[in-house]
């Protein structure tokens, strides 16, 4: 419920300061390109923060901060760079761009970040970053029609809100909120295929 309502109200934040500083192209550039990615990788973090342990089906587990505090012994320094170029891709030109495929890259990184530090603090040693294909085609799918969702939702409720307010660019406000919200599903599968790998 967290994440949905902060999905919802980061694009119309979005475009509401775009409106504000409509005269200042520079803070404009730097919230595209800098500001909005951190900010939406920042919450599919706090998504994924929220749901554990239930994200990966477990009932119970050690809390998050015993997790970090166990890290350093158990999680390669290598994981913990791929988290953090996770968090940072959105900010490479292009890549910015297209949120339907950095989004779930994002999220399944917190995920699977998270997932190591859980399995060195339990001990176990086979479990991978791989799903499962089935996992991994379902993700596809879910993303590849959440866009295609999200495009026409966007289009028939932008506009009318366009209408409304006498205004335009709701479009892309109501495509940007489903492109979040869609990533609910894509790092719940993410996981469960993760989280079936533990025996416990």
């Amino acid at each position: 419920m967290v994440f949905g309502l902060l999905a919802l109200a980061e694009p119309f934040l979005e475009s509401w300061l775009h409106r504000v500083f409509a005269s200042n192209p520079p803070f404009q550039w730097g919230w595209d390109q800098f500001f909005a990615p951190l900010l939406r990788a920042t919450m599919l973090v706090v998504f994924v923060y929220l749901a554990f342990p239930a994200i990966f089906g477990l009932s119970s587990a050690p809390t998050v901060s015993e997790l970090i505090k166990e890290q350093q012994g158990h999680i390669s320094s290598v994981l913990g760079v791929l988290f953090l170029a996770g968090l940072l891709a959105s900010l490479v030109p292009g890549l910015s761009r297209k949120p339907e495929f950095v989004l779930p890259i994002q999220g399944a990184l917190a995920c699977g970040y998270l997932f190591f530090a859980l399995t060195g603090y339990l001990g176990v040693t086979t479990a991978t970053l791989w799903p499962g294909i089935d996992i991994v085609m379902t993700m596809v799918c879910v993303s590849y029609f959440a866009d295609r969702l999200g495009r026409v939702v966007g289009k028939a409720c932008g506009d009318r809100l366009d209408r409304l307010l006498n205004t335009t660019g709701y479009d892309l406000v109501i495509l940007n909120a489903v492109e979040l919200l869609a990533q609910i599903p894509v790092i719940l599968l993410f996981g469960h295929g993760l989280g079936r790998q533990l025996a416990i």
